[in-house]
């Protein structure tokens, strides 16, 4: 674009702000124009095409004109997020073992102290699957079919942010390393826990770091308060529904959640970079 200097419109009340060498870099300043809602003009030169704006606005025509050129010269946005399946196969066949765990804890109802989370038996006698197989543990059929509602809601979008199988082996991974953090700031003292809870909070983590690292990413302020959308989404729907009352291990959902964040932030950069 040059500068319409000594040129004349053949409009009365219309002037000069643009001079161009295409018609269609004309078109594409006329809409500058239109989108302030003005009127313009373009009219064919011998240097070229001009575009002529009301009088009394010459001037802030100018200076969107100058805004536009900046706006293009900057770098392109990032390219968005990958959105990959909903592993909805794999939610399932989380949920089938959990029913299949705790038929087995009916069923061995002797032998159910041998899986809890126990935070003596983690760090006294060094018992670290404790930390993984209180996942698939549960109180009663209620609580069981509570964590798998909201477990699969929020695996579901999980899987799309990270893919399927890595998805629920992140769930899976910030359960047991939520409950190994939780038992070790218990210890000394005994506690015992169970339940897939933590690997729900889990989930939420992870869609709150893969949040906070588009925010960080693209540089938005806006998209990180956004980020913590899934953990108020979350845990407006466990206080609805009365998870969350006496005998629940709070600490280890905060632990899971942020396991989840800490795995999802460094886990969604890794993707952004195998993408490029």
């Amino acid at each position: 674009m040059n500068v319409a200097e000594g040129a004349e419109s053949p409009v009365s009340g219309m002037s000069p702000v643009g001079r161009f060498e295409t018609m269609e870099e004309a078109r594409e300043y006329a809409l500058v124009i239109l989108a302030m809602g003005l009127d313009c003009l373009i009219t064919v030169e011998e240097s070229g095409y001009l575009i002529h704006g009301e009088d009394g606005f010459v001037a802030a025509v100018e200076e969107e004109f100058r805004l536009y050129a900046e706006e293009q010269e900057l770098p392109s946005a990032p390219e968005t997020v990958t959105v990959f399946g909903s592993g909805v196969n794999l939610a399932l066949i989380w949920v089938s073992l959990l029913l299949f765990c705790f038929a087995l804890q009916l069923q061995h109802a002797g032998e159910v102290d041998t899986y809890l989370g126990s935070s003596l038996g983690i760090w006294e006698e060094g018992q670290w699957y404790r930390a993984f197989t209180s996942l698939f543990m549960h109180a009663d059929l209620e609580h069981l079919m509570g964590n798998a509602a909201f477990g699969i809601v929020f695996g579901i979008f999980v899987a799309n942010s990270f893919g399927p199988l890595r998805g629920w082996g992140l769930i899976l991974l910030s359960g047991f390393l939520g409950n190994l953090f939780s038992t070790g700031l218990h210890y000394p003292d005994e506690r015992y826990s169970l339940g897939a809870s933590t690997a729900v909070f889990g989930a939420l983590g992870l869609l709150v770091g893969s949040g906070l690292h588009l925010a960080w990413r693209e540089r938005s302020f806006r998209k990180g308060i956004r980020a913590f959308t899934p953990l108020l989404a979350g845990l407006t729907i466990f206080g609805m529904t009365g998870i969350g009352g006496v005998g629940t291990d709070n600490l280890a959902h905060l632990t899971g959640m942020a396991s989840g964040v800490l795995l999802g932030l460094p886990m969604a950069h890794l993707l952004v970079r195998k993408a490029a």
